[in-house]
């Protein structure tokens, strides 16, 4: 039914300044850019973007995520469910994605869910030669992320939201217990054998706590973090490198110009969906589990980024 994370989009102050950040400093990809909103990919991917930067200064936000699904009847089923759940389903028609179903989640989450996908065109001159979309190395800036992998999201209720993705096929791969020992305190949920593609950790209101690209290996992030340091942006690293004790992953997160985390990401491991999950205990996760090793925590990683409150009062998808 639900395939995999298709995209994110950040509503940003100065689209220009964000450009800067992205495209010519870590070197995402542009596919296109319309006004104040430009679409950007990662290396690997064959989508035409996976994240979308639009200038709105008056709504500094994620603004949504996209999920892709296997068919337009899925799109049906998907509407129905929602319904089932009472969660109110709203119709859109996107010039790229064309049928979208907008919900908003229980905790607050601003969701669009599509089948359409415009791809990268492989097929150059008359003899349709082929060029993949990772084989354009040369036009690259920076050390471009190979693909989106997941959202880290701020939830009220892990329990209450999870018992809404549950209906969608979603397996847990890792939990925390609640201090409650009820309720718990942290979800990393998926549709695919990587570890997450959505991460549900308890905060009093919704929100975004990081979006994830992989890049290619230990040795990427760090030459991410190279990077950026050669770049002048030394001070948009938060945190890391290390390796988290969750999913296994070794992580660098740093901050664009408005504020929102990104995590440069790798390494996590792949499992399947059918399997019992990792559960930790409180002691153990602070212990272990949100670091193995690395850098001490920063203060600054419990801030957040907020997200759209007038996803449902739009009809456009963009």
């Amino acid at each position: 039914m639900i395939y995999r994370l298709g995209y994110a989009q950040l509503n940003v102050s100065d689209l220009e300044k964000s450009l800067d950040f992205y495209e010519k400093v870590l070197g995402f990809i542009k596919t296109k850019q319309e006004g104040n909103t430009a679409y950007l990919r990662a290396e690997e991917e064959f989508d035409q973007y996976s994240l979308i930067l639009k200038e709105d200064k008056n709504n500094v936000c994620l603004d949504h995520f996209g999920l892709r699904v296997s068919s337009e009847e899925a799109l049906d089923e998907i509407k129905e469910k929602n319904e089932v759940l009472g969660v109110e389903v709203q119709e859109a028609e996107d010039k790229d994605h064309g049928r979208v179903l907008k919900i908003v989640t229980p905790s607050g989450h601003p969701v669009a869910f599509y089948h359409q996908s415009p791809q990268i065109n492989v097929y150059h001159g008359e003899n349709k030669n082929v060029i993949l979309p990772m084989r354009r190395t040369h036009l690259q800036n920076g050390i471009p992320p190979l693909r989106i992998d997941h959202m880290n999201l701020r939830v009220p209720s892990v329990n209450k939201e999870w018992n809404y993705w549950k209906n969608f096929d979603f397996s847990i791969s890792e939990y925390v217990e609640g201090k409650d020992g009820k309720d718990k305190y942290a979800a990393w949920i998926r549709r695919e054998t990587n570890t997450h593609d959505i991460a549900l950790v308890y905060k009093e209101y919704a929100a975004l706590h990081h979006v994830a690209f992989i890049v290619d290996g230990v040795q990427g992030v760090i030459r991410t973090a190279d990077l950026l340091a050669d770049a002048g942006y030394r001070d948009a690293i938060e945190y890391g490198p290390g390796r988290h004790g969750v999913s296994n992953a070794f992580f660098l997160y740093i901050k664009d110009p408005d504020g929102h985390r990104i995590e440069i990401y790798s390494d996590d491991y792949k499992r399947d969906l059918d399997h019992e999950p990792v559960g930790w205990t409180q002691a153990a996760y602070e212990t272990n589990g949100r670091l193995w090793w690395g850098p001490t925590v920063p203060e600054s990683f419990v801030e957040t980024t907020a997200i759209n409150k007038d996803w449902m009062k739009k009809e456009e998808l963009v």
